[in-house]
């Protein structure tokens, strides 16, 4: 069963179409994000309201994207007041649902960020705000600041005035992008071997490239592979994830026909070797090769 937060001004309740006993119901809800979707009451467990706060109600802020790419997401944000001090940053899908369903509001949200923070350097909150809020025209890249930047995805970009007593100071500025998806490759990858080489934690995997393309490659465990894949439901969705988790460095991309090491920690394990085009993205089809990290001869 689900459990909803719903906007206080905008939930209606209403008989379904068609609907055989008076308990029939569809629930229309107003979502975090705008989008108004329907809900059979049979899947909710339980309702709670809040009233949703005044947002991109003035004209406190802008925020403009400069560049948005598969990989990138390139914002500046420019202050009415250039004297006043604010908070901004960048949150995905899930983590800006999290804030309203979770915390209660994306300042709550910060706020508990914050307290992390301060707690960590045996501070208190308010005296580390000084280091958290921005002055002035702020450019920034969200890849270098808040992690990496996954393709075809969604993500909000806000800000809010706070002063130094750690209270909001005008209402949230949000705006949300899509990243889309990388441009796709002819790049034709095969592999052609994969050698164990236990003693050093690595396999030699022989790959051959129709161009010089770039490519990701890297080695995950049959189980780790196998867990997200039922839980993602598909290959595309599991290598998405496994990219967010990785961050991947520069050691894990690679151009033209190669014999490449490839890491594998556990000797005598089940393995996958996944192999696909990357330019901020999967440009060609992600490949899994299952292989048994062990001598040929065991």
């Amino acid at each position: 069963m689900k459990k909803y937060n719903l906007l206080l001004l905008a939930i209606i309740m209403v008989t379904s179409l068609g609907a055989q006993t008076k308990n029939d119901y569809n629930i229309l809800v107003h979502k975090n994000d705008g989008q108004v979707v329907t809900v059979d009451a049979s899947e909710v467990d339980s309702i709670s309201f809040f009233e949703m706060p005044p947002i991109n109600t003035g004209d406190d802020f802008t925020i403009e994207a400069d560049e948005i790419t598969s990989s990138s997401i390139k914002l500046t944000i420019t202050p009415k007041d250039k004297n006043s001090t604010f908070y901004t940053s960048l949150l995905y899908q899930e983590a800006y649902d999290k804030a309203w369903d979770k915390y209660g509001s994306i300042y709550d949200m910060d706020k508990a960020w914050w307290q992390f923070l301060a707690e960590n350097s045996q501070k208190d909150w308010l005296e580390i705000l000084p280091l958290q809020v921005k002055k002035g025209v702020y450019q920034f890249n969200g890849r270098e600041e808040y992690g990496y930047i996954l393709w075809d995805n969604v993500y909000y970009a806000y800000c809010y005035g706070l002063n130094e007593q750690g209270e909001m100071t005008t209402p949230y500025y949000i705006k949300k992008y899509k990243t889309p998806m990388p441009i796709p490759s002819n790049n034709v990858l095969n592999v052609e071997s994969i050698t164990p080489d236990i003693n050093n934690k690595k396999v030699k995997v022989k790959v051959t490239a129709t161009n010089n393309d770039q490519y990701f490659i890297c080695a995950q465990r049959k189980s780790y592979v196998d867990f997200w894949l039922n839980k993602l439901g598909s290959v595309d969705a599991m290598f998405k994830n496994l990219i967010n988790q990785l961050a991947p460095t520069p050691d894990y991309f690679y151009k033209g026909s190669q014999e490449i090491d490839v890491y594998c920690a556990k000797a005598y394990a089940d393995y996958v070797l996944i192999l696909c085009g990357f330019d901020g993205g999967p440009t060609t089809e992600i490949k899994l090769e299952h292989f048994k990290n062990a001598p040929s001869d065991d």
